[in-house]
């Protein structure tokens, strides 16, 4: 791999300029599907910013379907082409009812525990980049966007924040699926009233909140209620 001689990146819109630093090294490098990018230690080195900073701009870029991440290999290059940078995610998703099914039951078992461990051992910085997730949701919905990246970031950076390895593994290899049952539920926020978006924020802000004072036992009943409402929207409305 060539060395990689980059700027170092501002702090205005971090994540972002991570993002459009990492996709100019994958064009100017030329890399074709399945080969593999810098680890997040080599990325931390580059740009000279924290590892939290370089795990949401790489879970971004899964959301985007750009990357994806392989459990003892790291990040690699899914496939480009000329819209991937610049097309919005696809709006329409169809997922078997089952594997849907599933996945939710999937994120009430592992989203719980991790949010009760993020309450006790988040660092500041994570706590911030969480609550960062959470207000660019609320942007992008008062804009008129669904908020599909925002949402992934808000959840996963809680599992990251858990400080547990296996669950952050396990949850890199279904986030794939993950992400597909999150634009599943975001898509159905366009057929509701305004008010899912505005209950959903709310929720978001109980968690928030809860990770804020440390409080595991509230932390764990506020992203238990957000999930078990989350799938209630979704059985009740026409997938």
């Amino acid at each position: 791999m060539t060395r990689l001689v980059l700027k170092n990146i501002k702090k205005k819109n971090l994540y972002e300029e991570i993002i459009s630093e990492i996709i100019q090294y994958i064009q100017e490098e030329n890399l074709k599907p399945g080969d593999k990018l810098p680890t997040e230690n080599e990325f931390v080195e580059i740009f000279q910013v924290s590892k939290t900073a370089i795990r949401e701009a790489l879970s971004v870029l899964v959301a985007k379907g750009i990357i994806e991440k392989r459990s003892g290999v790291g990040s690699i290059l899914k496939g480009i082409n000329g819209s991937t940078f610049v097309e919005p995610i696809t709006q329409k998703l169809m997922m078997e009812e089952q594997t849907l099914k599933e996945i939710l039951e999937f994120r009430r078992g592992i989203e719980v525990e991790s949010a009760a461990l993020a309450a006790q051992r988040a660092t500041s910085e994570q706590l911030e980049a969480i609550e960062n997730a959470h207000l660019e949701l609320i942007e992008v919905n008062r804009n008129g966007g669904i908020g599909i990246e925002e949402d992934y970031r808000f959840h996963s950076l809680i599992i990251i924040s858990s400080g547990n390895s296996i669950y952050e593994t396990i949850f890199d290899m279904i986030s794939p699926t993950f992400l597909e049952a999150l634009k599943v539920s975001k898509n159905q926020s366009k057929r509701l009233s305004k008010s899912y978006l505005e209950e959903a924020h709310q929720e978001h802000e109980r968690i928030l909140k809860a990770l804020k004072k440390r409080d595991a036992v509230e932390v764990r009943l506020a992203m238990l209620d957000h999930l078990e409402k989350n799938e209630i929207k979704i059985w009740n409305n026409e997938l």
